[in-house]
């Protein structure tokens, strides 16, 4: 396998997104295996519309429980998805974590309040290191890159154990790696001393905008040449302004009534749905023509419903997971605004989507946000996990309707200079050219 592929009238690129396994990540938002080929509801999936669209072939790989290799064309985004079994230690290491889940809901194993995630406290990370240098000991895996002999790997995040072992993957099959920065911070990263090595390895790095491009340059000495600014783009012509009324009539809303819109997994740790739940409720009360619109599924859903009953009773809407990505389009335009109140995000695809829908976005100020929702321009920025900062937004919001429309305009104009997926595609061609040598393991080599 090692050394270059045959030249191709187009290239053929392999891809990897964040999470480890299939079952432990997109069943968050109802989806299996049989409905994943039609669902195309995250930014990954935009990216690789785009890739599979004006750059290359892209193959997903997808690591999964089930027995077998299996593959499928996906209906929206083009791309071929295989489905690689993993290993049995890995299946091991996840029946030990689901046993100890399951002791914990019976109260014989205490839990620190934020520990993150389905692992036993103390120490979370170990766990979910383990899980990915496990996965990508796959003989499945190891088979389907020599059948596709990739002319680049592209993975999601540089955060995780799998970038690092697809840079030694990389390194030793003379292939260049592509990596796209989608939120993590390095305070999150899993193994970080490998980080200082293998973040400078990647042929070229996507970022959002300047400021992950900063810690790049900075904390980890990535040569400016090698990192792209590229948002997620957008499909501005799917995404567009509608008349409110119809936009109403399309989404089964009250054109009387004002709504505030939130579009995200409902994980409550990362996400801050309590906290937007319960900002809501404290102004409630002041603004009874307005209502809380909550897209999404997760693990916290349950209790997030039973937070929303207790605190704004009828006020408070749970549409479940929108899975085909145009139905959005509807509930953007009759939102007052989109209300994002994450801890850490990248540029999630919800914000983009939102403003070429002209829809004004209040947003906590994390991540790239900040580079595209501008006070008083296209949105309004608040401190993360500031629940009063949240309320005045959220009460400035719906107190002056009328400045809030007059917006509207202008953040769809800002939205088509920057986020239109021709921009975007020449950027991703310039990206995934096959460089003279392969990138080195070394700061030396950036």
């Amino acid at each position: 396998m090692r050394g270059h592929p045959p030249r191709r009238a187009r290239p053929v690129i392999v891809s990897f997104n964040y999470s480890d396994l299939f079952e432990d990540f997109f069943p968050l938002y109802g989806i299996d295996q049989a409905a994943f080929p039609r669902f195309a509801g995250t930014a990954n999936h935009t990216f690789l519309a785009l890739l599979q669209r004006d750059v290359g072939d892209v193959v997903w790989y997808l690591f999964t429980l089930a027995s077998r290799p299996w593959e499928v064309r996906h209906e929206t985004v083009g791309c071929l998805i295989r489905f690689l079994p993993v290993p049995w230690p890995r299946r091991l290491l996840r029946r030990v974590v689901l046993r100890v889940r399951a002791l914990r809901s019976r109260g014989r194993i205490s839990r620190r309040q934020d520990a993150p995630g389905p692992v036993p406290a103390g120490r979370p990370r170990i766990y979910r290191t383990l899980g990915y240098y496990l996965t990508m000991l796959s003989l499945p895996f190891i088979r389907a890159l020599a059948r596709d002999r990739p002319d680049f790997l592209f993975v999601q995040d540089y955060s995780t154990g799998r970038y690092d072992l697809l840079v030694l993957a990389a390194r030793l099959l003379g292939i260049p790696l592509v990596a796209r920065h989608a939120g993590s911070r390095p305070e999150t990263y899993l193994a970080p001393w490998t980080k200082r090595w293998t973040i400078p390895a990647a042929h070229r790095i996507i970022v959002g905008g300047g400021r992950e491009r900063e810690v790049l340059m900075q904390r980890f000495a990535v040569a400016p040449e090698r990192i792209a600014v590229i948002p997620t783009p957008i499909d501005t012509e799917l995404f567009r302004p509608i008349d409110r009324p119809a936009a109403c009539a399309r989404a089964g809303l009250d054109p009387q009534r004002r709504y505030l819109l939130f579009v995200g997994r409902l994980d409550d740790r990362p996400k801050q749905v309590g906290l937007l739940i319960r900002a809501f409720a404290r102004l409630a009360a002041a603004h009874l023509d307005a209502d809380l619109l909550v897209v999404g599924e997760g693990p916290d859903g349950p209790h997030l419903r039973h937070l929303a009953a207790e605190s704004a009773p009828g006020r408070i809407r749970f549409l479940g997971w929108i899975g085909e990505r145009g139905a959005l389009v509807p509930l953007y335009n009759a939102a007052e605004c989109l209300v994002l109140s994450s801890r850490h995000e990248g540029l999630p695809a919800v914000v983009a989507e939102a403003l070429s829908c002209g829809t004004p976005v209040l947003a906590a100020r994390v991540g790239e946000v900040g580079e595209f929702v501008v006070d008083g321009e296209t949105g309004w920025l608040v401190v993360p996990g500031d629940e009063a900062a949240l309320v005045a937004g959220l009460s400035m919001v719906l107190a002056h309707p009328q400045e809030v429309r007059a917006l509207r305009p202008r953040v769809r104009a800002n939205a088509e200079a920057r986020l239109a997926p021709s921009a975007t595609a020449a950027a991703l061609r310039a990206v995934f050219t096959r460089p003279a040598a392969p990138a080195g393991l070394s700061r030396q080599s950036a």
